[in-house]
């Protein structure tokens, strides 16, 4: 086991749990509370998208066929209004549980979903139409037959799109897939509009030819989606005959793999600037062909993904004899499917510092190497129970604070201030949700009333999120509004979170607020004082199990002790002297314009090979 820094400050352990004496029937409430647990856990997570789904799917598909049925079998106008109802009430269905798709940007998710249900409202809405215009059925049998085919298709146009979707970027001599005309999702909304619309004019008794013209404005998307799927195909054919020759040429001396679906762009984006400064050919891999373009936008290091259909053999083909190391700033199981090329060093680089559970998984133990900033980023392991060989640690500092200006003399107490709201996202599931986002509100109003200037810098997946992207636009417009009313230069929006980077959103401000992230950790180096909020248990208990709120002021749930934070933070600043001495326990012992140096000469170590 790893032996901790005893002149070190201790981190926090979580508490163990106590062993309780059981009763006579304490069997039978274990076993009763077990198939709770595990009803409980049915409904959780990626497990409640995947049964709502399937209800919603049998449901429509359900209500589709009744509604048809009793269409067909109707002779009076009470039997039909009930066939409509039905009918509507599955078209409303699917448009409801798919509405975030809709509404969305890139659509996803859409094409090929619901197509029996569609298929069966076609028909119920043909046979309406006949009844209406008898005279006009070969109009409307037409109609009816070309968005019956646009809509059976798209399982096929499917597979065609995602089989062996092999995307790379930036590497010399290899194509290229061509650019996707528009999101195959917009095919899966045409066609339920195709449905709306062929019932409204169903209703109205509108001629047939109508109808027709309506299902023939399908017919271009599908022909131009199509004529880019064959492209596709064609182009992943040559990528797959050019691809060897054209890596081995390259001749990358390290790779760093990336097997998320999201983050990409902060993630990798914190990294990819100091790895281009190794000045050796590198590649990154990302597993997921979706990502490409993104990670492409970052770096013009070749991109590459393997082919979806056959993972492993399209990896070693991307393992080329001059790889030398393999380097991860993500830590989904995913990465083990890379780690098992052993003749390569893995170095475990995580995307942030901080005392979340991501920076002490057990997963990490597998890596070769693990670089931390400081003794802190070792100790977490050792207090967690995370047995890693003491040789696997490599101390390299923090890169990114190299260009965060250090200002150790504090300010005079009553002056202006500049604080910097930065919340973290609410994490995968509820046991690593570190988010002060429901509390943002009230924080901000209590910033804006004590006469701070405020700079709002929400973590990047806060907006994939309904709740909380609702929350960061109340903010946005509190902001707005008093940066009206009083003349305030408050920052939000581009301005901080694309205009700006992290350092520059830290050079801007005098003091912070933010949560168990690696904004609190890189922010020590500012020298400037930090609040936290404890989103989870009292301030004690925080304290306890978050090193890194020792140093930092602790904004309670109740935010009974936000004005006392505030006074700290725009005043006298009491924990001043004990964060500077934490500083280096952290972040090791090099801040400024040097701080990236040692990662620069361990990196550069490891992909000339020396493990």
């Amino acid at each position: 086991m790893v032996t901790k820094d005893s002149s070190a400050p201790k981190a926090g352990s979580p508490s163990s749990a106590e062993s309780r004496p059981r009763s006579q029937n304490g069997s039978e409430r274990t076993s009763a509370g077990r198939s709770r647990g595990r009803l409980r856990a049915l409904f959780k997570g990626p497990r409640r998208a995947l049964i709502r789904d399937l209800v919603v799917s049998t449901g429509s598909a359900v209500l589709a066929a009744l509604g048809l049925s009793v269409w067909l079998a109707a002779d009076g106008t009470a039997a039909r209004v009930v066939a409509a109802v039905l009918l509507a009430a599955a078209l409303t269905t699917v448009v409801v549980r798919k509405r975030g798709s809709i509404l969305g940007r890139t659509k996803s998710g859409l094409l090929a979903t619901y197509v029996s249900v569609r298929a069966l409202l076609l028909v119920a809405v043909g046979s309406g139409y006949l009844l209406r215009r008898p005279d006009d059925r070969w109009w409307i049998c037409a109609a009816v037959s070309i968005a019956l085919i646009a809509v059976l298709v798209e399982p096929a146009m499917k597979t065609a799109l995602t089989i062996n979707a092999q995307q790379i970027a930036h590497l010399p001599g290899v194509p290229q897939m061509p650019t996707q005309p528009f999101a195959p999702g917009w095919l899966t909304i045409v066609s339920l509009g195709t449905i709306a619309l062929a019932a409204l004019l169903a209703v109205l008794a509108a001629p047939g030819w109508l109808l027709l013209l309506l299902a023939m404005l399908a017919l271009p998307p599908l022909a131009l989606l199509l004529h880019h799927a064959i492209a596709s195909q064609t182009t992943a054919a040559r990528i797959q005959r050019e691809l060897p020759g054209a890596l081995s040429r390259y001749g990358p001396t390290f790779a760093v793999y990336y097997a998320a679906t999201q983050g990409a762009k902060y993630q990798l984006g914190m990294w990819l600037p100091y790895l281009q400064r190794l000045n050796r050919p590198f590649v990154v891999i990302t597993r997921n062909a979706a990502t490409v373009e993104t990670i492409a936008e970052l770096t013009s290091a070749p991109v590459l993904s393997p082919r979806t259909s056959d993972l492993l053999p399209s990896l070693d083909e991307l393992v080329v004899p001059t790889l030398k190391a393999a380097f991860y700033v993500q830590g989904s199981s995913g990465n083990m499917t890379f780690q098992r090329y052993r003749r390569l060093t893995h170095v475990w680089l995580n995307h942030g510092d901080s005392d979340k559970q991501a920076n002490y998984h057990q997963r990490h133990a597998t890596f070769d190497k693990l670089f931390v900033a400081g003794q802190l980023g070792i100790d977490r392991y050792v207090d967690h129970g995370i047995l890693v060989p003491p040789e696997k640690f490599v101390m390299v500092g923090r890169p990114q604070i190299e260009s965060i200006e250090v200002r150790d003399v504090p300010l005079p107490p009553g002056g202006p201030r500049t604080v910097l709201y930065a919340p973290t996202w609410k994490g995968g599931r509820p046991s690593t949700n570190y988010s002060s986002m429901p509390w943002g509100e009230e924080i901000v109003r209590a910033l804006v009333r004590c006469g701070c200037t405020v700079l709002f810098r929400p973590h990047p997946l806060t907006w994939a999120d309904a709740e909380d992207s609702a929350r960061a636009g109340r903010i946005q417009d509190l902001l707005a509004a008093d940066a009206e009313a009083s003349g305030r230069k408050h920052g939000w929006g581009r301005l901080t979170e694309r205009d700006w980077d992290i350092p520059a959103c830290f050079n801007a401000s005098d003091a912070v607020i933010t949560d168990v992230s690696s904004v609190a950790t890189d922010y020590l180096a500012s020298g400037k004082p930090l609040a936290m909020v404890a989103t989870k248990g009292s301030v004690e208990d925080f304290r306890d199990h978050f090193a890194m709120a020792r140093v930092a002021y602790v904004i309670d749930r109740d935010l009974t002790r936000l004005d006392e934070v505030l006074d700290q933070l725009c005043g006298t600043d009491e924990l001043r002297a004990q964060r500077m001495a934490y500083r280096t326990y952290c972040l090791g012992d090099q801040i400024g314009p040097g701080a990236a140096d040692r990662f620069l000469q361990e990196a550069g170590r490891i992909v000339d090979g020396h493990r």
